[in-house]
């Protein structure tokens, strides 16, 4: 066995109980909910909005019938969230059609309305129609390390200073992430991948619960993809990050899945302009079906010490590196 191999080898069992509270909902009133638990990251305006995001779907499948599924949600951040007072979800019966039903999800704080969102549900029906993007080739979860050993050796690296309280908290997160390497050269491509997986059996729940904690997990990383082209970690990069704020927030289900095993998420970015970015994603299960997609856009502000400020260009096809 390798030097490697052990120092990457891991219990990959997941049969810890699963944390519920996370998305968890008290029902206040008809069509109403209230959130449980906030987490505000360290560091961040507001709480994290793939929580919100989670809840909201949450609260907008509590609305729903069987057989119905959630095939899109639609998402609008208004105002940042506190942790200091739970998030009332005031969720709407738009349309209840034969196929399809339509919610809309109000967020309030202390009467002000800070996050919207529009959530679709379709009755399933089979497809003879299907094509996807083809899975890139990367390495396993198995043999790549978590988030919080990534980001411990990239501060050992930057400055030999270790923030374990940023690590331990990255740690009581109830998704597990391991980042999966990728291609790199003068300018660091707009692309990201990482595998991920909520943290505990979920085999008791049922699809709703799967799907609001894919929807929570897929802010993870990916507005960031934005700024992998500047190279804003090296002491030697010209730009300067002021602000990086998620205005909005895609998600489309393609096909079941378990949000406790292992997906391989895939995120790049076409475009930063105006002081705003865009990034795309593509969630795929470990048998290489796409089971969902994302598209995010969020305020990119930053400044350019370089007087020539020309815009980086690059192929129109990029992909995580294959190799570690």
């Amino acid at each position: 066995m390798t030097e490697q191999t052990l120092e990457y080898a891991t219990d990959d069992a997941n049969t810890v109980p699963f944390n519920e509270r996370t998305l968890e909902l008290e029902e206040v009133g008809p069509d109403t909910f209230l959130s449980v638990d906030l987490w505000r990251p360290k560091g961040n305006r507001g709480v994290f909005g793939g929580q919100v995001i989670g809840q909201a779907l949450s609260a907008a499948g509590k609305t729903v019938e069987s057989p119905y599924r959630c095939n899109s949600l639609h998402c609008y951040f208004l105002a940042a969230g506190t942790n200091t007072e739970m998030i009332a979800y005031e969720v709407r019966r738009i349309r209840q059609g034969s196929s399809y039903c339509s919610r809309l999800v109000v967020a309030k704080q202390n009467g002000r309305v800070i996050f919207i969102a529009t959530a679709s549900f379709q009755r399933p029906e089979p497809s003879v129609l299907q094509h996807q993007y083809r899975m890139p080739a990367v390495p396993p979860p198995e043999a790549l390390i978590n988030r919080e050993e990534h980001l411990r050796r990239k501060q050992q690296r930057k400055n030999g200073v270790v923030d374990k309280e940023k690590i331990n908290e990255l740690s009581m997160l109830p998704v597990e992430t391991r980042v999966v390497p990728t291609s790199a050269d003068k300018y660091g491509l707009p692309v990201n991948a990482i595998w991920l997986r909520a943290k505990g059996d979920m085999s008791a729940l049922g699809h709703l619960h799967h799907q609001s904690m894919l929807a929570y997990a897929s802010d993870f990383a990916l507005i960031s993809t934005t700024l992998r082209p500047f190279q804003l970690e090296s002491t030697k990069s010209r730009y300067q990050l002021s602000m990086l704020v998620s205005l909005d927030h895609t998600i489309w289900f393609h096909e079941p899945f378990r949000a406790d095993e292992w997906l391989l998420y895939v995120m790049e970015s076409p475009r930063a302009a105006g002081g705003r970015g865009l990034a795309v994603g593509r969630i795929y299960n470990r048998d290489g079906v796409l089971v969902a997609s994302t598209a995010q856009e969020g305020v990119v502000r930053g400044f350019d010490h370089d007087p020539d400020n020309s815009m980086l260009e690059f192929a129109n096809s990029v992909a995580p590196a294959a190799k570690l």
